[in-house]
């Protein structure tokens, strides 16, 4: 077994935690994905070779390409503009020639060159051209290198676990215009590159590609680099190529947007990060066997997650009912059928995590998948519940019962203590906290003491009795018999719950209770999930909008995960004081279910005006938690995956909650309860809404 702890004697505790590099967290970096391939570029286009860093070309868990470098004349082009496309289908960069010598000769002067590279994605694919046109008065020649290199890295190395002893990389062949790139995994599978140049270099060899160019004046030349990968013996297939890529990307994106509702606002703020957001959303729901499903994040969880995609198909529900249905199958498929401590499966467990690199077939990591999630079966049935208000789709429901019937089964089943759903880690190399805070030291009292498990966390216990009253709706529907105990069991928990989660001196709700069933007496983000659910009493639901709202909470862009009190409270942490929009999200949709209006534009407020502040309105999935000052922007997080797809899903989630949407698919019929909007918003319109 591998040490699972960063690669250069970095150990905070956390066996996962990610590695921040004090140069790479610094580059601005853009990403693609498509399915289970993504890559991260810098500025230029290229993935250089530097160390500690994640730039590269990566399909399912492995690094295929670590390093595609451009260079003109040994230099690296000047940048003049670099973006994503607004459908997420290329990447768009405009580069041009530095003063080209040869001693003391300007062979081309500066400028005189433009470059236009793209690149792009397609399953297991990329495809990258460059275009040189010549704006010189005369004929110029150039030398045009491409170096390249593959470690075949898993993802977790990248991120910087240390591993004893890796697989044998294979000698490279090259041939007049391709070069194959091989590495045999621990695991026994042949892991492969194939890169393809067209037109063919002058002089190929197994990380460099060269190309000397004449280029009359006015004229151009493209060339261009197909990458494929295998993960099987046999090699890589032949490349598509960019347009025909674009070309069915297009159409793959016309059907999606062909079954998702029309968004219109009066506000080209509000309407541009909508759009943002649902091409990122578009971009990371991944084709899966069971449908689509997104996974959760760039670049560090592009992968199918429970807890995440649950959340996000849950944000995108009213809009596009077809990525619920997909995540649901999938999770179904996935559920836990036998007790494994090495990867804390139970029978009737939903999947946290689903790996499927070199590291997860050898179990030096547990996501195989893994089931240290305490939240996903009950948000597994919340969707269900959720979903069949929205489609009356009974076969759907019909076919997943008996999963719901098995999540059910472990949530009241042995994880249940005095009513209330916990956890404990099992697997020795799991995670200590399985709550959405799910860092090693995010639970803890108000000494600054870790709570001690089995732990009963206050969001997730609004997730259960969010999930029984859910379930119990569809047994009715379904005309099974079970709908008036798993209300009883529903009422029971959210009294017992008042009475032993609710802090009289703080007017707030306990984070959680310990394995002694001691309340951990600190002021965090979680206890807002509450109100969502409904699991809080109406006469609590002033005193925790209140308390939300006081500025050790509220930073001005957002709720902190932690209060600014607390003895563990950092700004720049993981979940122990900075703002996570989804969060944010929850809390002001569950103010706005217990009519605290005030409250919730106030949220939904900042969260918008902190989506404007981000690139291209792109929401990362979290942001330091300093307080908001005039003239100044949110502070970022280094490692946050940008684009994050419940980050995406927040504008989504806001937008129903203003309209109050309360849909009644069996008796065909959608009300809009009280719908709110705030100041700055004079309408919205929404087209082709099903139920």
């Amino acid at each position: 077994m591998s040490d699972p702890h960063p690669g250069n004697s970095i150990s905070n505790g956390d066996h996962y935690y990610i590695l921040a590099s004090t140069f790479t967290a610094d580059l601005p970096k853009l990403v693609l994905q498509h399915d289970d391939a993504f890559f991260v570029a810098d500025r230029r286009g290229d993935f250089p070779a530097v160390p500690q860093s994640e730039f590269g070309f990566y399909v399912r868990d492995t690094r295929f390409l670590n390093r595609l470098d451009l260079r003109v004349h040994d230099q690296r082009p000047l940048l003049l503009n670099a973006a994503v496309s607004d459908d997420n289908l290329q990447l768009a960069i405009d580069l041009t020639n530095a003063d080209l010598h040869d001693g003391d000769t300007v062979l081309v002067a500066g400028r005189m060159l433009h470059l236009a590279r793209r690149l792009t994605l397609y399953g297991g694919e990329l495809c990258q051209t460059l275009r040189i046109e010549n704006f010189a008065a005369g004929a110029v020649r150039v030398r045009v290198d491409w170096h390249f290199g593959a470690d075949f890295a898993d993802v977790f190395e990248v991120r910087g676990l240390r591993r004893e002893r890796r697989g044998t990389l294979l000698p490279p062949v090259s041939e007049a215009s391709t070069v194959r790139l091989a590495y045999k995994g621990l695991d026994g599978a042949v892991r492969a590159t194939l890169l393809t140049f067209e037109p063919a270099p002058k002089e190929l060899t197994a990380t460099e590609a060269v190309y000397q160019l004449v280029i009359p004046a006015g004229g151009r030349v493209e060339l261009s680099i197909g990458v494929t990968t295998s993960e099987h013996a046999s090699d890589p297939g032949e490349p598509l190529s960019l347009p025909e890529i674009v070309r069915r990307r297009q159409e793959e994106q016309k059907r999606r947007s062909g079954d998702a509702a029309r968004i219109a606002t009066a506000h080209e703020g509000l309407s541009g990060w909508l759009r943002r957001s649902r091409g990122d959303l578009h971009m990371m729901v991944t084709k899966t066997s069971a449908g689509l499903m997104p996974y959760a994040g760039i670049p560090w969880y592009v992968a199918p997650f429970g807890r995440d995609s649950l959340i996000t198909a849950f944000q995108l529900l009213p809009f596009e009912p077809q990525v619920a249905r997909g995540t649901l199958r999938f999770l179904a498929q996935y559920q836990g059928t036998r007790d494994d401590p090495f990867t804390d499966q139970e029978p009737g467990r939903i999947l946290h995590e689903l790996r499927r690199g070199e590291m997860a077939a050898c179990r030096e990591i547990p996501f195989i998948p893994y089931y240290g999630s305490v939240d996903a079966p009950p948000l597994f049935a919340m969707l269900l519940a959720e979903y069949l208000r929205w489609t009356g789709d009974r076969a759907l429901v019909g076919e997943l019962w008996p999963n719901l019937e098995r999540a059910l089964g472990w949530m009241l089943g042995s994880r249940s203590k005095d009513d209330y759903l916990t956890y404990t880690r099992r697997s020795p190399v799991g995670l200590d906290n399985q709550g959405w805070k799910d860092s090693h030291d995010a639970i803890m009292h108000a000494s600054g003491a870790l709570a001690e498990p089995p732990i009963a966390l206050a969001e997730v216990q609004g997730y259960k009795f969010a999930a029984l009253l859910g379930a119990a709706e569809v047994a009715e529907v379904l005309g099974w018999t079970e709908a008036a105990k798993l209300r009883d069991i529903a009422q029971r928990l959210r009294s017992r719950f008042d009475a032993d989660f609710w802090l009289d001196g703080e007017r707030f709700f306990a984070l959680a209770l310990d394995g002694e069933a001691a309340p951990c007496r600190v002021i965090s983000s979680n206890p807002a999930h509450c109100l969502w659910t409904g699991i809080a009493l109406e006469k609590r639901a002033a005193a925790v909008s209140d308390r939300l709202l006081e500025e050790d909470m509220f930073s001005g862009w957002g709720l902190r995960t932690l209060s600014a009190r607390e003895r563990r409270y950092n700004p720049m942490s993981y979940h122990n004081g900075s703002v996570w929009p989804h969060d944010t999200a929850i809390a002001a949709a569950g103010l706005r279910r217990y009519g605290r209006t005030e409250a919730f534009l106030a949220l939904a407020t900042a969260l918008f005006e902190t989506a404007l502040e981000w690139e291209g309105a792109r929401m990362p999935e979290l942001f330091c938690g300093f307080a908001r000052a005039p003239g100044l922007g949110p502070t970022r997080y280094p490692v946050a995956c940008s684009p994050q797809a419940w980050a995406a899903g927040v504008p989504f989630h806001l937008l129903s909650a203003m309209l109050g949407f309360a849909p009644d698919a069996q008796g065909n019929r959608l009300t809009l309860v009280e719908p709110v909007l705030p100041p700055w918003l004079d309408w919205v319109q929404i087209r082709d809404l099903r139920l």
